[in-house]
């Protein structure tokens, strides 16, 4: 059958060609960065989610401050109460309003699965946050941010960048040592990619821009285990107690990465690709722990961890259909999310306040094939 439209002159142009030669015309010719993106982007949400998941892990209920109330005594001897005296007492307010904010930065790697190159990739971003605690253990709050993700290939022969504005709804609900998370967020992503296609009588650059969307839904069921307090630190400020305890917890969460179609510009081995979407479920279990140290300069000390296990279903390797010019389209297979992961999280954060929070903290997430690794700074200032 004759090739039509590009497809004729990429043959023209492979007719000939030696063995490794040809594999490495193939190879440049199969655009799999535009599959390989849908990997990194699952990459992204994963950070974005465990931020806003954070924020309810450890958003404090409301002890705003001491406050006086009228009281009095009675002594001893008949007819000699004493009168009323303000007496200073630990005022509860229900409600307390919470405005946060997190930073990250991550880099990561994808070996090659034999089919797909590696990938490394880069992400920076941000989230803001604002909820609302409530009296009967109910959080309600809304989320935003930005995020920027590089990915590159060895020699950078395939690069493209994903940026994201996105905006999210979260909430909680504690009782007792029983405590259910739930999230959603939906990110508008902008794309561009950059090929370079060289081999014997052929060498040019393809480029590419196109939008997309990442949507998530996540939530997470927790149950806190106290294994004693800090009383040296609950001692010195009374309206900070610091429990430590550890809280075994499962979650899921279904991410939806869809693409818009698109069409390079370049020369020959330019490609068009159709619209198309992955759906990634995942399921996460594991543990988390905290516990409050006084460094001896006033301001309480809480560290916190995490571990556990992730499993991930769905379209794990992603692919993109894609051709050159009207040709009959060919499916590209990009670098495979990983099944299975493991999580981890180590971090601090330091009562600046009875108000304001700073927390430091590092995110990881390992697996056969890949690893990302993230560092995160975040500021928490109550109402």
């Amino acid at each position: 059958m004759q090739a039509s439209g590009g497809a004729s002159a990429v043959t023209a142009r492979t007719v000939g060609l030696t063995t490794p030669e040809a594999v490495g015309a193939f190879q440049a010719l199969s655009g799999d960065i535009h599959a390989s993106s849908v990997s990194a982007a699952s990459e992204t949400a994963f950070f974005v989610r465990e931020a806003i998941l954070d924020r309810l892990r450890r958003g404090e209920a409301g002890v705003r401050d001491y406050g006086s109330l009228p009281a009095s005594y009675t002594a001893d001897l008949p007819g000699r109460a004493a009168p009323a005296a303000p007496v200073p007492v630990r005022v509860l307010d229900p409600r307390v309003f919470g405005l946060w904010g997190q930073g990250f930065g991550s880099f990561g790697e994808a070996r090659s699965d034999g089919n797909a190159v590696a990938v490394s990739r880069d992400t920076a971003g941000f989230v803001l946050g604002a909820d609302l605690r409530l009296g009967n253990g109910l959080t309600l709050g809304v989320a935003g941010g930005y995020t920027t993700t590089s990915l590159d290939t060895p020699g950078r022969v395939q690069s493209g960048t994903i940026e994201s504005g996105f905006g999210g709804v979260y909430g909680g609900y504690e009782a007792g040592p029983f405590a259910l998370r739930l999230g959603a967020v939906y990110a508008g992503d902008s794309l561009r990619t950059r090929r370079s296609v060289t081999f014997p009588g052929v060498a040019e650059t393809e480029a590419a821009r196109y939008g997309g969307a990442t949507v998530q839904g996540f939530g997470e069921i927790g149950y806190r285990i106290v294994l004693g307090g800090a009383p040296s630190v609950a001692g010195k400020d009374p309206l900070a107690p610091i429990p430590t305890f550890i809280e075994p917890f499962v979650g899921g969460a279904s991410v939806s990465i869809d693409r818009d179609r698109f069409a390079e510009t370049g020369g020959v081995g330019a490609l068009t690709g159709a619209a198309r979407t992955a759906e990634i479920p995942t399921l996460t279990a594991g543990m988390r722990a905290q516990t409050g140290l006084d460094l001896g300069f006033g301001a309480p000390v809480i560290l916190h961890g995490l571990l556990g296990y992730r499993r991930a279903f769905g379209d794990v390797v992603p692919t993109a259909l894609l051709a050159f010019g009207t040709a009959p389209g060919f499916v590209t297979a990009g670098i495979p999310i990983d099944r299975d992961a493991l999580l981890a999280r180590a971090g601090l954060s330091l009562r600046l306040s009875e108000r304001a929070t700073l927390d430091v903290s590092y995110t990881g997430q390992v697996g056969p094939r890949a690893q990302d690794h993230a560092v995160k700074g975040g500021f928490t200032y109550r109402f």
